[in-house]
């Protein structure tokens, strides 16, 4: 199924908007490297004043892309456990989780950025707020019991972190597809058969 993407309603209308908007172009179609202030007031069509005094440097813009970003993903979640095509609450978190990395890679890179998250709190808070979100949908899923649904939502939110470190590692900061398409289908595998209660290994005859 393919990821559908909506314009956020902060990508509408005000100045800041507009700059936000234009550097989420630049950043999915040319990178990170080549995202800067000057860019963005071109591509925007408003003036560098008006960018500096939304944003005094590059690291605040990125830090706003990224914040906007966990926003997004956030609300990605919460829609998709609405749909019904999904058959439960966890496969559409992971589905809005995993399809936000494959779908918009840079921003989902930005993200998880050691040196921002190391560096702002409110970026930190961001992302627990949108893996609260994700929780939810682990704890309303009836086949994870009680006392391990806290676990496997941060083991399925750390493969996302994992992900953004591999997207980051690659030359165009893109996952191949055949890449991404295994961690997806892996990632779906482990979802869907956790329920299914498991063999013991058998053991060999063979003395050793």
């Amino acid at each position: 199924m393919k990821y559908d993407l909506k314009h956020p309603a902060h990508h509408i209308g005000s100045v800041r908007a507009k700059a936000l908007s234009a550097a989420t172009d630049i950043l999915a179609t040319q990178g990170v490297d080549n995202l800067n202030l000057r860019a963005i007031a071109e591509k925007a069509g408003i003036g560098l004043a008006s960018i500096y005094h939304y944003f005094s440097n590059k690291e605040e813009l990125l830090l706003s892309l990224a914040v906007m970003g966990y926003e997004d993903l956030r609300r990605d979640i919460i829609r998709f456990q609405e749909r019904r095509e999904f058959p439960t609450p966890v496969a559409a978190g992971a589905r809005a989780y995993f399809g936000f990395a494959q779908a918009r890679p840079a921003l989902f890179s930005l993200m998880f950025s050691e040196r921002l998250m190391a560096r702002h709190e409110s970026l930190r808070e961001a992302e627990h707020k949108t893996f609260l979100a994700y929780q939810a949908a682990v704890k309303e899923d009836g086949r994870f019991p009680a006392a391990q649904q806290a676990n496997v939502a941060v083991a399925l939110w750390a493969l996302g972190r994992g992900i953004a470190a591999m997207i980051s590692s690659q030359p165009d900061r893109r996952l191949p597809r055949e890449l991404a398409d295994q961690i997806a289908a892996g990632a779906n595998y482990l979802i869907n058969h956790s329920d299914q209660p498991r063999t013991a290994p058998r053991r060999s005859s063979r003395r050793v």
